[in-house]
Order: C-alpha cells, then sequence, then structure tokens
C-alpha cells in the first residue's frame, strides 16, 4: 500500500511557530476537522498548542458525512471534554448553531480590562475547508480593519460583528503522513494527486462501501456494476464510464481518479470513513 514516498513538507516547523505567535493575541480558537475523517484530518501536534485556550473543534462537511456516526463522534469528543459541534457552510442550521455559539462567547470571553472584541481564529489542515468558511464571515464582515500595535505584522482582522473579530491569516499544520493516515487523507483530497497511487486509493474506498454494504451507491451512480470484489468493480467502473485506453483495455488508473473525484464532491452519498474508538 505505498503511497509514492513519503509526504511531509518541510515547513511545517515554521507553520507551529507562526501559529504559536498568532494564538498569544487569540481568544477563542476554531479548529476545522473533517467529519468523514475525524482523526486523520486531526494533526495530533494541534493539542499542545491549544492547550489552555478556549478551544471549539468544528466537525466541518457534516453534510457529506453519516449522521449516525457524526452523532457518535460527537459523543466521543464530549467525553474526552471537548466542544465539538457537527458542521457545513452549505447548510443553514449548522450556520445558525456556530452563529448562536459565536455570540455566547463574545459574552463569556470577551476581555474586561481593555475594551475590545473577541478574537477569533480559524485552524485545520490542508482542504479542510477553512477558506470557504473564512470566506464565509469575510462576506458578512462589518468591516476589515488595519493592522494594531502590538499585533503580529502583517496579520489583518475582520471585524464580524462590533464584538468578533476574526484574523484572517490563521496558521496551517500540514497533516501528519502515517501509513494509516494517508489513505484518508488522499480519499478527501488533502494530499497532492501527484504523489499518490490513485488505482490503490479508490480501491480501499470501494472496498469501505461492500464492507459497508453500500455498493448499491456505486451500481447506482455508474450503473451495470456486479458487485463482487473491488478490483473487479474498479474494472467494471472504467468500462461503464469510458475510461479505456487505444486498445480498448481499461485505464484504471483513470477510473480511480474518477472514483476519487466523485466521492469528493459527494456523488457518491454521505460515508463516514473512520469510526471513533470504542471507549471502555
Amino acid at each position: 500500500m505505498s503511497n509514492k514516498g513519503q509526504w511531509y513538507p518541510g515547513s511545517m516547523a515554521r507553520a507551529v511557530n507562526v501559529l504559536r505567535q498568532d494564538l498569544k493575541i487569540i481568544d477563542l480558537v476554531v479548529e476545522l476537522l473533517d467529519a468523514r475523517i475525524p482523526i486523520s484530518s486531526r494533526n495530533p501536534a494541534f493539542a499542545g498548542i491549544l492547550e489552555g485556550k478556549k478551544h471549539l473543534l468544528l466537525m466541518h462537511k457534516a453534510d457529506r458525512a453519516e449522521d449516525a456516526v457524526t452523532g457518535r463522534w460527537l459523543s466521543y469528543f464530549s467525553d474526552q471534554k471537548i466542544k465539538s459541534m457537527a458542521f457545513s457552510v452549505h447548510n443553514k442550521r449548522y450556520l445558525t448553531q456556530l452563529l448562536r455559539y459565536l455570540r455566547e462567547q463574545e459574552h463569556n470571553l470577551r476581555p474586561t480590562r481593555i475594551k475590545r472584541p473577541l478574537r477569533m481564529m480559524f485552524v485545520g489542515i490542508p482542504n479542510v475547508g477553512k477558506s470557504t468558511l473564512i470566506n464565509y464571515f469575510v462576506h458578512k464582515a462589518v468591516t476589515r480593519t488595519a493592522n494594531r500595535p502590538g499585533v503580529t505584522k502583517g496579520r489583518q482582522w475582520i471585524r464580524i460583528t462590533p464584538g468578533l473579530e476574526l484574523l484572517d491569516t490563521p496558521g496551517i499544520l500540514w497533516p501528519k503522513i502515517t501509513e494509516e493516515t494517508t489513505w484518508p487523507l488522499a480519499v478527501v483530497g488533502a494530499m497532492p494527486p501527484s504523489r499518490l497511487d490513485l488505482q490503490g486509493i479508490a480501491l480501499w474506498l470501494i472496498e469501505i462501501y461492500l464492507k459497508k454494504n453500500r455498493e448499491q451507491v456505486l451500481i447506482e451512480r455508474y450503473h451495470g456494476l456486479h458487485p463482487d470484489t473491488s478490483e473487479k468493480m474498479l474494472e467494471e467502473i472504467g468500462e461503464s464510464q469510458g475510461c479505456l485506453k487505444a486498445a480498448g483495455k481499461v485505464d484504471l488508473e483513470r477510473a480511480a481518479g474518477l472514483v476519487l473525484r466523485d466521492f469528493q464532491i459527494g456523488s457518491l452519498g454521505r460515508m463516514t470513513l473512520e469510526d471513533p474508538p470504542i471507549s471502555g
């Protein structure tokens, strides 16, 4: 199960240092993870870095995960004494819930000795939805404020409400790539495709559909499939979708890329790839 070499950006240490500096002036940290892969989309480095900060864990893209499994994850985080919330920027109910929480924090966390807004930032690994959420708040913002004395040079604040400001250049921590996290991260698009074994990753994903008895989703999407092995299904997907080479042989690489793109845009239904640990 090779991922064609270890992918782990060398800017990790720098990103950690930048994040540590930013956190000195932050009151509330909202950490985003992908609700479909809650384990793999959390960088373990966050735990130590965020220690002592008011912290909300936002399970983004919950509209593409299974509700029942998301519920179990929320219970798991609650047992770990971590405040968590299911979320999708495309779902009005989730947005309302998040905004209500932020208004509560304005009241509870706003510094009393100095009259300034509550300062918030978003953190998370690449492609977990930070930019989408930041863009949503940018469009809702009251005003964009200038750099402030004593604030890291180059940082800019967005005044969301009179009592809440968002740091618009949050630190990014790359995922920690291990044998266990490589394929979940690849399936959701959090790793560069040029470095990946697309066939192996697509087969891993198809196998999950088979294990969860969700093969009907694939049959309805690609037509003419006969539930068998993941290898046979990938070949049939290639045939049905015209992923063929010049000699008429199935181009398994193209077929694999198609399956992964369909999953990432939500065309293969709601699916959670990781279950919470069993307590006890």
